[in-house]
């Protein structure tokens, strides 16, 4: 698919997986350290940035620059009625689906820039990935990652 919209991330279409699934370490772009799976401490119980509207004034540039490329509403999607801190093994399973679902929507991006007829069956095989927690959990990266390469590859060759 290559839809624009569904590249760019919506914060308020998303419960802060961000803020949660990534870490970071205190520097020019962020303001303290965080660990992967532990809450950013501006993450509000509502699952909502405290600081959304001063992040860079705040010292979290990294924040301002992060685009999960869309991932983070389909993961809040995917999880209807979950959240994070739900419980260790929800956060587990949130954190895996938002990591790989942003590589699919890598993927994504990177055959927006391809021929379509080249490009339509892994399309429909990344709308496939995202699709469930389990299809998702199935879906082969690797395969889809050389796929993807190729195509990108035969498209820049002069025919």
């Amino acid at each position: 698919m290559t839809d624009l919209d569904l590249l760019r991330g919506d914060c308020s279409r998303c419960i802060g997986l961000c803020c949660v699934a990534l870490s970071f370490d205190r520097g020019p772009h962020f303001a303290f350290d965080k660990p992967a799976g532990e809450a950013c401490r501006h993450l509000s119980a509502q699952h909502r940035c405290r600081i959304h509207s001063a992040l860079a004034q705040s010292g979290m540039v990294g924040c301002v620059r992060f685009d999960c490329l869309g991932a983070g509403q389909l993961v809040t999607e995917m999880f209807r009625g979950l959240a994070p801190n739900d419980s260790p093994a929800v956060g587990r399973a949130m954190s895996l689906a938002f990591a790989r679902t942003r590589e699919v929507q890598t993927l994504r991006q990177v055959l927006a820039r391809a021929p379509a007829e080249s490009a339509a069956a892994l399309d429909s095989s990344l709308d496939s990935a995202t699709a469930s927690y389990a299809a998702l959990l199935q879906f082969d990266l690797a395969h889809a990652r050389r796929v993807a390469s190729a195509i990108v590859l035969a498209a820049g060759r002069p025919s």
